[in-house]
């Protein structure tokens, strides 16, 4: 996103473009805010935790919204009750990124080598590339593999605008999490590439990282996705 878009984006009045009354929900607001709240809280180790990249930018995920519907001209709906050309708003899941696609990754280091780096979205070479009328927003990045191999992420391009070496900020380190923000969130409508770097202190081993990216999805009823099917 450059910083243009990002400057128009703040000037968006959310609360306002999304006043629509949906009974018995409330506004199409409240209903953005209550899914953001789940969204935000995860549940890890029994423990409630608040991802803080999307915790802090709620609004703005917001106002990305706001513009959406007000380029669509199309009504926002709970995802339970939307239709297929109503707008959805959920957390970004596997699917999105491509069926069958897992968070899990086994990465082999070259030989001498204690790092490596490997693509954690796409899981191949090269970019993702957004389906037409859909939007990614990317705020957080967890890694929940128990040996914690993830050292680094970094964002590459965003909508076929190389970036500058960004990294995530390792926040939170624990034995069973780490969580890394973004210092503003990824938001992609055409194209995406976010790599990471693992380490091992063994060279040439091979690391099994569990880095999943944390925040929303923003399209039409229709194109959410179903479910993988193991194997398929």
């Amino acid at each position: 996103m450059e910083i243009e878009e990002l400057k128009r984006l703040l000037e968006i009045d959310a609360k306002s473009v999304l006043s629509r009354k949906v009974e018995p929900f409330g506004t199409e607001y409240d209903i953005v805010k209550h899914e953001l709240a789940k969204i935000r809280t995860l549940n890890i180790s029994e423990r409630t935790f608040e991802v803080p990249g999307l915790t802090r930018n709620l609004e703005l995920v917001c106002q990305v919204l706001a513009e959406f519907k007000e380029k669509e001209k199309r009504n926002i709906m709970p995802l339970q009750y939307a239709k297929s050309d109503d707008i959805v708003l959920m957390q970004l899941r596997p699917e999105h990124v491509g069926e069958n696609f897992t968070y899990k990754r086994d990465i082999t280091l070259a030989a001498g080598k204690y790092v490596g780096t490997f693509n954690v979205i796409p899981p191949t070479a090269g970019k993702l590339t957004v389906p037409t009328k859909q939007i990614f927003i990317i705020t957080d990045i967890i890694e929940l593999s128990p040996t914690a191999p993830l050292t680094a992420v970094q964002v590459v391009d965003v909508d076929g605008v190389s970036q500058y070496p960004i990294e995530a900020t390792l926040i939170t380190k624990a034995t069973d999490m780490q969580v890394f923000e973004f210092p503003h969130p990824v938001i992609a409508d055409a194209t995406l590439d976010i790599d990471g770097k693992v380490e091992s202190k063994t060279a040439g081993a091979t690391v099994t990282t569990y880095a999943f990216p944390v925040g929303v999805w923003i399209g039409y009823g229709k194109d959410v996705p179903a479910l993988a099917r193991p194997g398929a």
